[in-house]
């Protein structure tokens, strides 16, 4: 059973007041220079659906859930999306990002809270690296109600997890749904799957989605083959030979062992 006493608010309160970077919010046992990949393989990948699809994002209404230390608001306000709001749990988030980006709009709320008060509705929502902290099911089926009210007919959800054959559970703090659990509960709520694409077969460490001996051959098999990215110097270059496998192999398999990217589209309920 998950813990649904996971308190995640005084969670990242502590990961970003120790660190307000992307080891922070992003892989802590690795360096900050190693994230910087890892976080530029999310945007190419966004950067390419919108290209793929034709989709613009200028004078676009966007919303990024789970906004951390703005590295997807920065993204956003690049592509010339406005307006930009920035939600998240903490306030140190709100605090410091109402000042980096005062073109932006910050709320500390809680997507998953049943009393989630947002005005208006969005073109596209990112949410990246946020719903599997959601443990509790009933709060995640929550979430996805908040995230259909704030959407208007055609709006995009574009979403990070595993997505696997499985639900399972990590840590505490961590679980991963099946991509069955998603469409299921998406699909109830007015959205259809539009695409899903792998983001990391080496950078990442694979999930608890293949059986125990294949899982445990490439988890220490990462560990050891980015040992030395714990710190900045050997992380940046570690960190772009990995890149450019994981760009090589994006090319060649439509499923990875890791992350992937969904894009959910609002199509209403009948």
């Amino acid at each position: 059973m998950p813990d649904t006493n996971f308190d995640a608010s005084a969670y990242w309160k502590d990961r970003l007041e120790q660190r307000f970077d992307l080891t922070g919010v992003g892989f802590k046992r690795r360096s900050a220079a190693y994230n910087r990949w890892v976080y530029r393989v999310r945007t190419d990948l966004l950067d390419d659906l919108f290209e793929r699809h034709e989709w613009s994002s200028e004078g676009k209404a966007v919303l990024d859930v789970g906004c951390g230390t703005g590295y997807f608001i920065d993204h956003w306000s690049k592509r010339q999306a406005r307006p930009i709001v920035g939600v998240d749990v903490t306030e140190v988030s709100v605090e410091r990002l109402t000042e980096r980006f005062p073109e932006a709009e910050f709320e500390c709320a809680d997507i998953t809270a049943p009393d989630l008060t947002l005005n208006g509705t969005f073109d596209y929502i990112s949410v990246f690296d946020v719903l599997y902290h959601v443990v509790d099911d009933r709060r995640f089926e929550q979430a996805v109600q908040n995230l259909s009210r704030l959407c208007r007919p055609g709006s995009k959800v574009i979403i990070t997890d595993m997505f696997g054959e499985r639900t399972v559970k990590v840590v505490k703090h961590v679980r991963n749904r099946s991509l069955t659990s998603y469409t299921e509960i998406f699909s109830k709520k007015g959205f259809r799957l539009l695409s899903i694409t792998p983001l990391f077969f080496t950078l990442m460490p694979p999930g608890r989605l293949a059986g125990k001996l294949a899982y445990w051959i490439g988890t220490l098999g990462w560990e050891a083959l980015t040992m030395l990215a714990r710190w900045n110097g050997p992380g940046q270059m570690i960190g772009s030979v990995l890149y450019k496998v994981d760009s090589t192999l994006r090319r060649r398999f439509d499923r990875g062992p890791s992350h992937h990217l969904a894009v959910f589209e609002d199509v209403g309920t009948e």
